[in-house]
Protein backbone atom coordinates (compact mmCIF):
# COMPACT_ATOMS: atom_id res chain seq x y z
CA UNK A 1 0.00 0.00 0.00
CA UNK A 2 1.40 3.41 -0.98
CA UNK A 3 1.99 6.05 1.62
CA UNK A 4 -0.23 9.13 1.53
CA UNK A 5 1.20 12.21 -0.14
CA UNK A 6 2.52 14.87 2.21
CA UNK A 7 2.48 18.61 1.87
CA UNK A 8 5.59 20.08 0.26
CA UNK A 9 6.21 21.82 3.58
CA UNK A 10 6.80 18.50 5.34
CA UNK A 11 8.64 16.55 2.64
CA UNK A 12 12.29 15.90 3.39
CA UNK A 13 13.26 14.19 0.12
CA UNK A 14 15.37 15.94 -2.46
CA UNK A 15 13.39 17.79 -5.10
CA UNK A 16 14.54 20.28 -7.70
CA UNK A 17 13.81 23.97 -7.11
CA UNK A 18 11.32 23.87 -9.97
CA UNK A 19 9.49 20.89 -8.46
CA UNK A 20 9.35 22.57 -5.05
CA UNK A 21 8.09 25.86 -6.51
CA UNK A 22 5.49 24.10 -8.64
CA UNK A 23 4.20 22.03 -5.71
CA UNK A 24 4.12 25.06 -3.39
CA UNK A 25 2.09 27.09 -5.89
CA UNK A 26 -0.28 24.21 -6.55
CA UNK A 27 -0.80 23.45 -2.86
CA UNK A 28 -1.38 27.11 -2.07
CA UNK A 29 -4.11 27.30 -4.73
CA UNK A 30 -5.72 24.04 -3.61
CA UNK A 31 -5.57 24.98 0.07
CA UNK A 32 -7.73 27.99 -0.54
CA UNK A 33 -8.17 30.84 1.85
CA UNK A 34 -8.03 30.50 5.61
CA UNK A 35 -10.59 33.09 6.60
CA UNK A 36 -13.28 30.58 7.62
CA UNK A 37 -11.41 28.24 9.95
CA UNK A 38 -14.15 28.06 12.56
CA UNK A 39 -15.63 25.14 14.49
CA UNK A 40 -18.99 23.89 13.32
CA UNK A 41 -21.97 25.03 15.39
CA UNK A 42 -22.91 21.57 16.62
CA UNK A 43 -19.61 21.09 18.47
CA UNK A 44 -19.81 21.33 22.24
CA UNK A 45 -17.80 23.84 24.27
CA UNK A 46 -14.84 21.50 24.90
CA UNK A 47 -14.67 20.43 21.24
CA UNK A 48 -14.58 24.09 20.17
CA UNK A 49 -11.74 24.72 22.65
CA UNK A 50 -9.75 21.83 21.17
CA UNK A 51 -10.45 23.08 17.63
CA UNK A 52 -9.14 26.55 18.49
CA UNK A 53 -6.14 25.10 20.35
CA UNK A 54 -5.08 23.12 17.28
CA UNK A 55 -5.46 26.14 14.98
CA UNK A 56 -3.46 28.37 17.33
CA UNK A 57 -0.65 25.85 17.53
CA UNK A 58 -0.53 25.14 13.78
CA UNK A 59 -0.78 28.79 12.75
CA UNK A 60 2.97 29.21 12.33
CA UNK A 61 3.22 26.16 10.09
CA UNK A 62 0.90 27.82 7.55
CA UNK A 63 -0.43 24.46 6.39
CA UNK A 64 -4.11 25.04 7.21
CA UNK A 65 -6.79 26.29 4.85
CA UNK A 66 -10.58 26.48 4.88
CA UNK A 67 -10.79 22.96 3.46
CA UNK A 68 -9.19 21.64 6.65
CA UNK A 69 -12.22 22.70 8.69
CA UNK A 70 -13.81 19.28 8.42
CA UNK A 71 -10.67 17.41 9.52
CA UNK A 72 -10.20 19.87 12.38
CA UNK A 73 -13.79 19.35 13.51
CA UNK A 74 -13.43 15.57 13.40
CA UNK A 75 -10.15 15.80 15.30
CA UNK A 76 -11.72 17.94 18.02
CA UNK A 77 -14.64 15.50 18.33
CA UNK A 78 -12.43 12.43 18.58
CA UNK A 79 -10.14 14.05 21.18
CA UNK A 80 -13.07 15.18 23.33
CA UNK A 81 -14.73 11.77 23.11
CA UNK A 82 -11.49 10.03 24.09
CA UNK A 83 -11.17 12.41 27.05
CA UNK A 84 -14.74 11.58 28.08
CA UNK A 85 -14.11 7.83 27.81
CA UNK A 86 -10.91 8.07 29.85
CA UNK A 87 -12.68 10.13 32.52
CA UNK A 88 -15.42 7.50 32.74
CA UNK A 89 -12.82 4.72 32.98
CA UNK A 90 -11.07 6.52 35.84
CA UNK A 91 -14.36 6.80 37.71
CA UNK A 92 -15.42 3.20 37.00
CA UNK A 93 -12.46 0.90 36.11
CA UNK A 94 -14.87 -1.99 35.42
CA UNK A 95 -15.85 -0.18 32.22
CA UNK A 96 -12.47 -1.15 30.79
CA UNK A 97 -13.67 -4.74 30.64
CA UNK A 98 -16.87 -4.07 28.68
CA UNK A 99 -17.03 -4.69 24.95
CA UNK A 100 -18.93 -1.49 24.20
CA UNK A 101 -16.33 0.63 25.99
CA UNK A 102 -13.43 -1.11 24.25
CA UNK A 103 -15.12 -0.73 20.89
CA UNK A 104 -15.86 2.98 21.36
CA UNK A 105 -12.35 3.68 22.63
CA UNK A 106 -10.81 1.79 19.71
CA UNK A 107 -12.98 3.66 17.18
CA UNK A 108 -12.14 7.12 18.54
CA UNK A 109 -8.46 6.21 18.91
CA UNK A 110 -8.32 5.26 15.25
CA UNK A 111 -10.09 8.50 14.31
CA UNK A 112 -7.65 10.47 16.44
CA UNK A 113 -4.52 8.90 14.95
CA UNK A 114 -5.84 9.29 11.41
CA UNK A 115 -6.60 12.96 12.07
CA UNK A 116 -3.15 13.45 13.61
CA UNK A 117 -1.62 12.09 10.44
CA UNK A 118 -3.78 14.35 8.26
CA UNK A 119 -2.92 17.48 10.25
CA UNK A 120 0.76 16.65 10.94
CA UNK A 121 0.16 16.58 14.70
CA UNK A 122 2.45 13.69 15.59
CA UNK A 123 6.01 14.24 16.87
CA UNK A 124 7.30 12.54 13.70
CA UNK A 125 5.32 14.94 11.50
CA UNK A 126 6.54 17.94 13.46
CA UNK A 127 10.12 16.71 13.10
CA UNK A 128 9.61 16.50 9.34
CA UNK A 129 8.19 20.03 9.35
CA UNK A 130 11.23 21.34 11.21
CA UNK A 131 13.64 19.55 8.86
CA UNK A 132 11.82 20.92 5.84
CA UNK A 133 11.92 24.46 7.28
CA UNK A 134 15.64 24.22 8.06
CA UNK A 135 16.51 22.84 4.64
CA UNK A 136 14.65 25.54 2.70
CA UNK A 137 17.03 27.82 0.87
CA UNK A 138 16.80 31.47 1.91
CA UNK A 139 14.56 33.53 -0.31
CA UNK A 140 16.42 35.66 -2.80
CA UNK A 141 15.65 39.34 -2.71
CA UNK A 142 14.36 40.96 -5.85
CA UNK A 143 16.33 43.78 -7.39
CA UNK A 144 13.59 46.28 -6.46
CA UNK A 145 13.87 45.27 -2.79
CA UNK A 146 17.66 45.63 -2.80
CA UNK A 147 17.66 49.04 -4.50
CA UNK A 148 14.72 50.32 -2.53
CA UNK A 149 11.65 52.13 -3.76
CA UNK A 150 12.99 55.68 -3.73
CA UNK A 151 11.43 58.01 -6.30
CA UNK A 152 13.64 60.98 -5.36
Amino acid sequence: MARPAKSIGVISKNLTKEEIKSREESEEKLKGKKDKLKPLRHLNKRQKQIFKFIIENLEESKILGNLDTFVLNQTAISIERLETLEKQANEDPDLLLTGAFKSARDMYSKDFFRCCNELCLSPQSRAKLSIANINKPPEKKKLDEILGDDDD
